[in-house]
């Protein structure tokens, strides 16, 4: 099954690297290492949740 990503954390991420959304979907996937992986990984999942929180706040 295909992996999807949210398409505004991802944008988020590739301004704030200056890098392509698709290079920050390679580096979440495992396709690319660079050294400041793991970070973004991280970041990503962080942004993720408040995204998620923020949408279901109203319920």
């Amino acid at each position: 099954m295909k992996k999807t990503y949210n398409t505004s954390v991802v944008r988020a991420l590739a301004c704030k690297y200056e890098v392509t959304p698709r290079y920050i979907r390679y580096c979440l996937r495992g396709d690319r290492t660079p050294i400041y992986a793991d970070e973004l990984i991280a970041e990503y999942n962080t942004k993720l949740e408040q995204v998620e929180k923020a949408l279901n706040s109203d319920k």
